[in-house]
C-alpha cells in the first residue's frame, strides 16, 4: 500500500497513453495511490481529450509540470525521438519516470538520458512487456534457476501487417522516428530473452527491407542476437500485409537444454511429452498497473525494478548493432558503456 497518494503529469497524450492496454487504463485502476494532475502534448486536441478524461490540468507547457511541487511522477510517452530532453528536465527536477521503450532512438540519446537519471538519482521504470507480466517474469526465474538446463535459444516470429489502430502515416510506422519494427515491437522479445540468458549480447546481424511501400521502415526483417557459446536468439517480423487484413501470426520459443517454454500463441512449460502451465503465486501483481506498484515499491523502499534505464540502454545497444549490421550486411559487435 502506497504511503502516500503520488501526483503524476503525463507528457505525451497520444496512442500509447491512451491505448487499450496503456497508462491512461492502468492509473484508473490505481486512482488511492496515483492521480494524474497535468498533462502535455504538443498536439493540443490530444491534450484537451487526455485532460477531460483524467481530470488533470491541460499544462500551457512542459516546463509547467517540471516546476509543479504536486507532481512526484512523470509519464513520458512521447516518440522516442523526443524522449531526452524531457528526460533530462524531469530529472533535474528530482521527479521519478515511468519512460516508455524504447527509451530512445539512438545511442547517444540513450547514454544522455542514463547520465540524467543517474546524476539525478531519480527512479526510473522501463515498461518492457515481461514487466508487466506476472508470468513472463516467471519464465525468466525458471529459465534461470537451472531448472530446465541451460539456456540455448529464442525464437520469436510475428507475420501480420502494421498497426490498424493508427495511420499509415503515423510516427510509429516512421523508421527515422520510432526505428521501425525492431525498436517497437521486437523489443519487448529481445528484452524477454536477455533476461532469461542472464548475459550480455555480444554480436547482432540484421537484415530488413522496406517491401510494400505502406509505411516508412522496414516491412520485413530479420535479426540474430548471439550471445557467449554460440547462444542466439532470432527475431523476425513482416509487416507487409495490407492493415484492414485481419492476421496476426506469431510464435516465440524460450530453448533450454532440456526444455522448451512456449510464450505465443500459449504460455507452456514442454518437457519431454509433458506440457504444464506456467504458474504464479496468488494475488501476484499483473499487468500495467503492476508497472506503476513496483515504481512506488522503488521510490518508497529501494525494491529492485523490473526494468530501469540500464535496462533500457543494454536493449538500445544491441539495436545500435542491429542499425550497424543493416549497413554493412555484416555482424557487427554490442558495445558495452560504462555508466
Amino acid at each position: 500500500m502506497a504511503r502516500k497518494q503520488y501526483g503524476l503529469a503525463v507528457i505525451g497524450t497520444g496512442c500509447i497513453w491512451g491505448m487499450n492496454n496503456g497508462h491512461w487504463h492502468a492509473l484508473k485502476q490505481l486512482a488511492d495511490k496515483i492521480q494524474v494532475r497535468y498533462v502535455y502534448d504538443i498536439n493540443r486536441a490530444a491534450m484537451m481529450t487526455a485532460a477531460s478524461e483524467t481530470g488533470a490540468k491541460a499544462a500551457e507547457n512542459a516546463d509547467e509540470i517540471f516546476a509543479a511541487p504536486d507532481v512526484d511522477i512523470v509519464t513520458i510517452t512521447t516518440p522516442p525521438d523526443q524522449r531526452l530532453e524531457y528526460v533530462q528536465k524531469t530529472a533535474a527536477a528530482g521527479k521519478h519516470l515511468m519512460l516508455e521503450k524504447p527509451m530512445a532512438r539512438t545511442i547517444e540519446q540513450a547514454l544522455g538520458i542514463v547520465q540524467a537519471i543517474r546524476s539525478a538519482r531519480v527512479k526510473c521504470f522501463m515498461p518492457f512487456a515481461r514487466t508487466g507480466s506476472a508470468r513472463m517474469r516467471r519464465v525468466v526465474d525458471i529459465v534461470r534457476s537451472g531448472e530446465l538446463g541451460d539456456p540455448i535459444g529464442f525464437i520469436h516470429h510475428k507475420v501480420g501487417g502494421p498497426y490498424g489502430w493508427i495511420p499509415l502515416d503515423h510516427w510509429m510506422h516512421d523508421q527515422a522516428r520510432s526505428g521501425g519494427p525492431i525498436f517497437d515491437y521486437s523489443i519487448h522479445f529481445l528484452e524477454l530473452c536477455r533476461a532469461c540468458m542472464g548475459r550480455e549480447a555480444q554480436e547482432v546481424l540484421y537484415g530488413g527491407a522496406i517491401t510494400s511501400k505502406r509505411v516508412k521502415s522496414d516491412d520485413q526483417t530479420m535479426m540474430m542476437v548471439y550471445f557467449a557459446e554460440d547462444v542466439c536468439g532470432e527475431f523476425t517480423m513482416s509487416w507487409n500485409f495490407p492493415p484492414n487484413v485481419e492476421l496476426w501470426q506469431e510464435d516465440g520459443y524460450m530453448i533450454c537444454r532440456d526444455g522448451v517454454i512456449t510464450f505465443r500463441p500459449e504460455l507452456k512449460i514442454h518437457v519431454g511429452k509433458e506440457i504444464r502451465d506456467v504458474e504464479v503465486p496468488e494475488n501476484t501483481s499483473d499487468g500495467r498497473t503492476s508497472q506503476y506498484q513496483n515504481l512506488i515499491a522503488a521510490i518508497e523502499d529501494d525494491a529492485p525494478l523490473h526494468a530501469d534505464e540500464l535496462t533500457g540502454l543494454r536493449i538500445t545497444e544491441i539495436l545500435d548493432a542491429a542499425l550497424r549490421s543493416r549497413e554493412s550486411g555484416c555482424k557487427e559487435l554490442v558495445h558495452l558503456h560504462t555508466v
